[in-house]
């Protein structure tokens, strides 16, 4: 089991645009090839992400091996089990982030107009469990590029709503952004009160119970609205419970914080978070939190990302990675 503590971007990993893995040094993961896409690259997943291998020796789709993870040289490097080391050599894997080059090439290679409105759609489907269809995300490529400065949010509900198996037109998908509060960069906006068909759409949306359900609410005394937020609850297709986004929006202070908890069989693993971009701020709420769960026996880790990939359903949390050299 992963044990808890607080994780904030390393100087190793950082320059490689690769936060903090839950994995440590020598932990063993499962690799596992999915599928031949010639030339010697293969799509397979490790410890559960989804990547691609490169590889001068043939491998079989559907074949698994163990690998230990280490850090060297600020690349992260999975070493094949002795068995494969017999039949491979002795040579590591290197595993990184997709580099914007990569991703580019790799978009081109799936039919996808090469921008990061693909890469976020891609994510989003990563995180739903949908499956890849090149048309289908073109479809909603260019229906995002409609939503001016909202692309982003835009193609997370137009997935999530094809996922719920759900039609809205233009007029109430804006509607569902503005009850969301992801019709506006700017989050600290003035309190408002949503309007009838705002609230229709937002039931509407929550009225089928798989995928996400969006629940915004306001702290208030003495009538007066302190602050304005979204909980976000994402379930998998058995009703388990995947992800809980907490976002809160201080009015007075105009302080934002950004919560994402991971959970696995009903248990909380990890805390993503982000409270106003303060680096000194996040870090103190960070050992807290982790004070707090130590002290009741709770192993969760803490993990502290920039703001931008906890907005929304939090879909840029999902990484997609390439291996370089032999296997």
């Amino acid at each position: 089991m992963v044990q808890g503590g607080i994780s904030v971007y390393t100087n190793q990993l950082s320059r490689l645009g690769i936060p903090w893995q839950t994995l440590k040094e020598g932990s063993q993961v499962l690799v596992r090839i999915i599928s031949d896409k010639g030339g010697g690259k293969y799509e397979g997943s490790v410890a559960g992400a989804r990547v691609t291998i490169t590889s001068a020796s043939q491998l079989k789709p559907g074949s698994t091996f163990t690998a230990a993870i280490s850090a060297k040289n600020g690349q992260i490097l999975l070493s094949p089990n002795q068995t494969l080391q017999n039949s491979f050599g002795q040579e590591n894997i290197k595993l990184s982030l997709m580099q914007n080059d990569q991703l580019m090439f790799f978009l081109q290679n799936l039919g996808l107009p090469a921008d990061s409105l693909s890469f976020h759609l891609l994510q989003q489907t990563k995180q739903l469990g949908m499956k890849f269809d090149a048309s289908f995300l073109n479809k909603l490529h260019s229906l995002a590029l409609k939503f001016n400065g909202k692309e982003k949010r835009a193609a997370e509900l137009l997935m999530i709503l094809s996922k719920k198996g759900l039609d809205f037109s233009e007029d109430e998908l804006l509607l569902l952004l503005s009850e969301l509060g992801w019709d506006n960069a700017d989050q600290n906006q003035q309190q408002k009160n949503p309007s009838k068909n705002e609230c229709l759409a937002l039931r509407s949306l929550n009225s089928v119970k798989n995928s996400w359900q969006f629940f915004p609410y306001e702290i208030k005394q003495n009538q007066k609205t302190l602050a304005q937020g979204n909980t976000g609850l994402l379930f998998d297709d058995n009703n388990h419970l995947q992800l809980l986004n907490l976002e809160c929006n201080w009015l007075s202070s105009a302080h934002r914080y950004l919560f994402s908890l991971e959970y696995k069989a009903g248990i909380c693993m990890k805390i993503r978070m982000n409270c106003n971009g303060n680096t000194e701020e996040n870090e103190k709420i960070a050992h807290k939190l982790d004070a707090v769960f130590s002290s009741k026996g709770k192993n969760i880790t803490i993990e502290i990302l920039p703001a931008e990939m906890l907005e929304g359903t939090a879909c840029q949390t999902q990484e997609f990675y390439s291996f370089g050299g032999r296997v």
